[in-house]
């Protein structure tokens, strides 16, 4: 999301029924099963027995190891990646789980599946580097408004919150170390101190990388690859030996730092390896035409044709994900694991001059991931169609949710059609596969990014309350959404019009505008709800000064028909008052016209109101 930001921003248990205890915090704050501590100290005493005699002891973690993370500005970039750290694992609530025929979320404590409902905090600031998210920011971080916002979110029944862990770069307060190597030691604080009210709340948290920090030496250590085969940022950072090493230390210093404070690991519903991934498909190695490349798998390719680098680009992320993987693994075994994607721009084309380049329907198979978040919104393709690119029809191996997904304020004029569009995007895509949601955003990002959406907490929070689990219980139920306005922003005509007061103006979902003839009856205006649907209702919002008498004649007909009489309207009217229709039998219907023949006013509609049976 926020793809008009610099382009780092666009490319973040068999005993269910064995009732929870809290351990002592020296187990690192975990909330285990009685099962799984059973299950923890037998792993620990094969562990113990079958320990080679020559291998030296690994350094436990503890509170006062500084590895990776900036205590006093020094260098303190690991140099290497440890194998097994030794620790107590974390058991999470949330596994996957078979369930009716395919893979699914499932609650181990509840026994029950768990659909993930939610949204995606980011605080979102003007600094002398630009707009960004410094939502961990030192000095900057909000606790008390961190409690707050989760305990509201809690008391509608919304159970995840998906946050950036690294959208904070070039500043003091960031999570790089700008006076040498490694991470900014309070910033960590920030994020463990979320994970403990997170806990405490009963929030579970999607912590998503967006990228390598710009500060640290990450970078740097990335940038080691990039030649002429491999261009520097994301290709070379993906596919070469060092790109690799740099996101496996960069994961590294993170989780070793997180434990060492002993954050509540058990709060994470997933870690989330990049927001959103791609290749640039416009340079190297994917501009190549001609020779070989070898990436930091191992193997081969053929720059001469498309199947080759298609399959590079397949291999390539597959063995990033299970690198950077093997560093989580270590730290956070039981932890679930995803990766944010984009809608791919193919079979149907969507991204028109965009380069960045996009594989997903052959990672479903091969990628070493527990679900897949995959980000669509609203507005331009049709949700079928971007199903199809992503390649989820059909498919059940694993959960797929719906990471970000926001209505824009530019193309929804109030906050009722916005909501009434995210409901009917809700259960259009579990229709198409889709397991949780998450909604863009709690506040709103600021207009001068080019794409804010509607905000949680717009428009008194009715997006909010609108979606709220408590009150919309399943997203996949189509009989609980409200009617859809297939009238809105419709192409519209009229018999005249004023300047400001055009016809698009009586289908742009706000009653606050009008389309108005600029004189008297006999006018008209004409409604092309651009194919035929089986209309149900039809509410005509009345703009009209004085009051006094009217008639109006409204009328449909299909695409080929001729018109058909609807109903005629002759009453005494106000402004402001609602005329409606409702159809007692089936039709199909394209056009829409109302006539009004007579009236002490100029002839005008704050809206019209088309709903499908």
């Amino acid at each position: 999301m926020l793809p008009n930001l610099p382009v780092k921003w666009s490319g973040i248990l068999l005993f269910h029924t064995i009732k929870q205890i809290d351990l002592p915090r020296c187990f690192y704050g975990m909330r285990l099963t009685k099962s799984f501590i059973i299950s923890a100290l037998f792993v620990i005493a094969l562990f113990t027995c079958h320990k080679k005699t020559d291998e030296p002891d690994k350094k436990p973690s503890g509170n006062n190891d500084t590895t990776g993370v900036d205590t006093s500005g020094a260098d303190t970039t690991s140099t290497d990646v440890p194998d097994n750290p030794v620790y107590m694992p974390v058991a999470h609530d949330i596994q996957i789980e078979n369930y009716l025929g395919k893979r699914v979320f499932w609650n181990e404590q509840e026994d029950e599946q768990f659909i993930p409902r939610g949204v995606n905090y980011f605080w979102i600031i003007s600094t002398s580097e630009g707009l960004q998210d410094r939502f961990f920011g030192v000095g900057i971080f909000d606790e008390a408004r961190t409690r707050s916002d989760f305990q509201k979110l809690r008391a509608r029944g919304y159970n995840t919150v998906r946050y950036f862990l690294d959208n904070c770069n070039g500043s003091s307060v960031c999570i790089g170390n700008t006076n040498g190597k490694g991470l900014n030691g309070e910033y960590i604080d920030n994020i463990a101190r979320t994970m403990e009210i997170a806990h405490e709340e009963g929030i579970y948290l999607m912590l998503t990388s967006n990228d390598l920090p710009d500060d640290g030496g990450y970078w740097d250590l990335s940038n080691q690859g990039a030649n002429d085969q491999f261009a520097g940022y994301r290709n070379a950072h993906y596919l070469t030996v060092k790109g690799i090493e740099s996101a496996q230390l960069y994961w590294h210093d993170l989780l070793s730092a997180l434990q060492e404070r002993s954050a509540r690991f058990e709060a994470v519903l997933a870690w989330s390896i990049l927001n959103e991934q791609f290749y640039f498909g416009d340079q190297p190695p994917f501009s190549l035409t001609s020779g070989t490349v070898t990436c930091a798998n191992g193997k081969t390719y053929d720059m001469s044709g498309t199947a080759d680098k298609k399959q590079m680009a397949l291999e390539g992320i597959t063995n990033y994900i299970d690198s950077v993987r093997s560093v989580i693994d270590n730290y956070d075994p039981n932890a679930l694991v995803t990766m944010g994607f984009f809608v791919p721009d193919y079979p149907n084309p969507m991204r028109s001059g965009d380069s960045r380049y996009v594989e997903t329907a052959g990672l479903l198979a091969a990628a070493n991931l527990d679900y897949f978040d995959f980000h669509a919104y609203p507005g331009e393709d049709p949700i079928d169609n971007i199903a199809e690119n992503f390649g989820v029809i059909g498919y059940t191996a694993k959960p797929v949710m719906m990471g970000e997904f926001g209505a824009f304020i530019d193309r929804y004029s109030t906050v009722e059609n916005a909501a009434e569009t995210i409901q009917e995007w809700m259960a259009q895509s579990c229709q198409l596969g889709f397991d949780g949601w998450l909604y863009w955003g709690l506040y709103r990002a600021p207009e001068a990014i080019g794409d804010a959406t509607w905000g949680f907490y717009d428009a008194d929070s009715e997006m909010f309350d609108i979606l709220a689990p408590s009150k919309y219980p399943d997203p996949c139920d189509k009989d609980l959404l409200p009617p859809v306005n297939i009238a809105l922003n419709a192409t519209s005509t009229a018999s005249a019009f004023i300047s400001g007061q055009e016809p698009a103006k009586a289908v742009d979902g706000s009653s606050s505008t009008n389309w108005g003839a600029g004189d008297f009856p006999p006018q008209w205006l004409q409604i092309d709800l651009g194919q035929e649907y089986d209309v149900g209702t039809i509410k005509l919002v009345v703009g009209q000064y004085p009051d006094g008498a009217t008639a109006h004649t409204l009328e449909a007909k299909s695409a080929t028909g001729t018109w058909e009489l609807l109903k005629n309207f002759s009453q005494t009217t106000n402004d402001n008052d609602v005329l409606t229709y409702q159809s007692t039998t089936a039709n199909s219907f394209r056009y829409i016209r109302i006539t009004t023949t007579s009236s002490p006013s100029w002839v005008a509609w704050k809206e019209v109101e088309v709903n499908e049976k």
